[in-house]
């Protein structure tokens, strides 16, 4: 089963940021067992040729990866798409009106997605074309980041919009806009809870970032089912301070 239709029936789902940008890393993750990855040109210093390495290497893996692209630009999530990224994850989503732009952006039929089948995601012009627009417009995943106080207010609208697949809970940038500084600020939580409270009302999926699998469970229980859990440098660097303790140790 593909990695939307799974998101979409509620099953929990597993992946990483990646940040690192070189496609050894993403050869190395698609052995993980994890079930996609989050390649992040919002806060990692991707560029289209790197973007483009690394999405090869994870068509090569058999790992769904998704990009964290740096904004909502119709050209920027073209761009990933036809270099056959699963989907995308768009930051900042704070209104109705840029959440419906975005799925626009995704889609053929009925949407604004500039045509070609010459690129990756279109098997380079081998196949079906009709073939390959429905796939395309069916199996692309859509994640909306919902990270500022105006996302909040404005969580029912934007959960009317079709097209979403699910909201990514951004507490770190929630914290900022709330004027807070610790995730553990109660106006922090109260938001959350509030998004996650909608987002059950709607029948709609939730995701969120956790540095560790620590509060998978809690979130869990709030509705969440994907979990971005770490991002690769965490990764190694808490394996390797593993190691330099272990060696301390003995």
């Amino acid at each position: 089963m593909g990695l939307r239709k799974r998101l979409l029936k509620g099953e929990r789902v597993v992946g990483t940021f990646v940040k690192t940008t070189h496609y050894q890393t993403v050869e190395i993750l698609a052995r993980s067992g994890l079930d996609f990855i989050v390649l992040d040109a919002e806060h990692a210093p991707f560029d289209r040729a790197s973007l483009d390495t690394c999405l090869l290497a994870a068509r090569a893996g058999s790992m769904p990866a998704l990009v964290r692209v740096p904004d909502a630009r119709p050209e920027t999530i073209l761009s990933v798409l036809d270099m056959g990224a699963a989907g995308i994850v768009v930051p900042h989503i704070t209104s109705a009106q840029t959440a419906k732009e975005v799925v626009q952006a995704t889609r053929y039929k009925g949407g604004t997605r500039g045509f070609s089948n010459s690129h990756r995601a279109g098997d380079y012009g081998h196949g079906d074309l009709k073939a390959y627009i429905e796939e395309a417009d069916t199996g692309t995943i859509v994640i909306g980041q919902i990270e500022d106080v105006e996302a909040v207010q404005a969580i029912d609208k934007i959960l009317a919009v079709d097209g979403i697949d699910c909201l990514f809970l951004g507490r770190a940038d929630l914290m900022v806009s709330l004027g807070a500084i610790s995730l553990d600020d109660s106006r922090v939580s109260e938001s959350v809870e509030l998004v996650c409270q909608a987002a059950r009302t709607k029948s709609r999926q939730l995701g969120i970032f956790l540095p560790n699998g620590n509060q998978v469970s809690d979130f869990s229980d709030q509705g969440v089912s994907l979990f971005v859990i770490g991002t690769d440098q965490s990764l190694l660097k808490g394996a390797v301070a593993n190691l330099v303790g272990d060696m301390q140790s003995n």
